[in-house]
């Protein structure tokens, strides 16, 4: 965050999966935190019971809004109610007079919608493209559910301070839902989320997961990590892939950034191991500052090492990369990207396929419209409704380029992330705010 475009990662456009920034979609070895073994995809609430006042849709649209979100493979059939309902809610457009509201609170920190008696504050603690469009989905949904009165925005750069005293604000206003990507500084809200569930108001995470003595103090987890995709079949479906190429027991490198950051630690052991198991072999590991410039000297580091690996496993888009081996008469290897993608990275890919190259790139599914779900649970508790789960999981996969590509609209705002839920109009708006 991608967790997921120099997003997750640098005012580049987040990484999910990533929604990487100073973590974008970090959390201090956050992924593999606390619950993981607790199902959110199954009993307790019932899909009506999830959905409250939300609209619904066919399960034709609902498969469409997988696709848009770059999981087109995902089991609909085993989504949690909460996922469900914000599938079947982004399947619908804003009516006219909701898009009002929208265009008039995108701009505003603190907004009365007009409608309801429940209050939602969005806590941000990094301030890049990712973080834009996810506020966009926020709002989209807290307008659908006709149930939030005034929406909150309250933002912080990476700033412990500011974004703390955020959350102590927030609570002193009684506001009855809080959510937010906490990618940057998610391991240290530890005494801020205690208060909040002394207060009765319910946390709930975005796309990123706190270490786990943090996550245990949210209202509601959300699991959408590419540490628990590594673990599923992402290792295998590259394998093939790679086998399919003539290629056996690749050698990988391997990338995130800046050093230490939590992000990292959310994923890259997992794949580490996932990858471990068909022969795999990390023979390089470089560190980047989710920006162009960083990448750009992480590439030339790489050039420049004569590792020449089969594979580089990243977090945010590998814009820089693409440049790099271009420049230096070099095949880019395979690039799988365990964080967001911008729309950027996808114009850069066919630019590449259209000058002769033959880039060999994927991206996990997006996270960036994951604070949808937030805000849906966080009405559920607000409202006194069964949630299905305390931990929700939503499964991601991998997808290539090409593909991608084909399920975006290249005409927005290059710095868009792929595979979110808002109209391209909504899209170049709240890239301004």
């Amino acid at each position: 965050m991608s967790r997921l475009a120099f997003v997750r990662k640098g005012c580049w456009k987040l990484v999910a999966c990533g929604l990487a920034a100073t973590a974008l979609l970090g959390g201090c070895g956050g992924d593999d935190a606390g619950s993981a073994g607790t199902a959110g995809n199954g009993g307790g609430a019932s899909g009506e019971e999830a959905s409250a006042s939300f609209p619904k849709a066919s399960a034709e649209q609902v498969a469409e809004v997988a696709k848009k979100a770059m999981n087109p493979d995902v089991d609909l059939g085993k989504l949690a109610p909460e996922i469900r309902t914000t599938f079947e809610s982004a399947a619908n457009p804003l009516t006219p007079e909701q898009q009002k509201i929208w265009d008039r609170c995108i701009a505003q920190t603190i907004c009365d919608t007009g409608q309801g008696d429940k209050t939602v504050a969005y806590i941000g603690d990094q301030v890049q493209p990712y973080y834009s469009i996810s506020i966009g989905e926020v709002l989209a949904t807290v307008i659908q559910s006709g149930e939030v009165k005034r929406f909150l925005r309250m933002q912080s750069n990476r700033v412990v301070s500011q974004f703390l005293t955020s959350f102590r604000q927030a609570i002193a206003q009684k506001v009855d839902v809080i959510v937010g990507e906490f990618g940057a500084l998610g391991g240290q809200m530890g005494p801020v989320l205690a208060q909040a569930k002394a207060a009765g108001i319910p946390v709930i995470n975005g796309a990123t997961l706190p270490p786990p003595d943090v996550a245990k103090l949210l209202g509601i987890e959300i699991r959408a990590t590419a540490g628990d995709m590594w673990r599923g079949d992402v290792a295998s479906t590259l394998n093939d892939h790679l086998k399919e190429r003539g290629i056996t027991n690749p050698t990988y490198a391997m990338f995130s950034g800046p050093a230490g950051n939590p992000y990292a630690a959310s994923w890259q052991g997992a794949a580490d191991e996932a990858v471990a198991k068909f022969g795999w072999k990390r023979v390089y590991r470089g560190w980047e500052v989710w920006d162009p410039q960083g990448q750009a000297q992480a590439a030339s580091a790489l050039l420049a090492s004569g590792k020449d690996p089969d594979v580089i496993l990243t977090d945010i888009a590998p814009t820089q990369f693409l440049e790099a081996y271009k420049k230096a008469g070099k095949e880019l290897p395979l690039v799988m990207v365990s964080g967001s993608i911008d729309v950027n990275a996808l114009k850069g890919f066919q630019q590449a396929k259209q000058e002769g190259e033959n880039p060999d790139i994927w991206a996990c599914s997006s996270q960036v419209w994951i604070l949808r779900a937030a805000v849906v649970a966080g009405l559920e508790v607000a409202n006194g409704r069964e949630r299905s789960s305390r931990v929700i999981n939503y499964p991601l996969g991998a997808v290539p380029f090409d593909d991608v590509a084909k399920a975006v609209d290249l005409d927005v705002n290059s710095n868009a992330i792929a595979g979110n839920l808002l109209s391209p109009a909504m899209q170049n708006e709240a890239l301004k705010h």
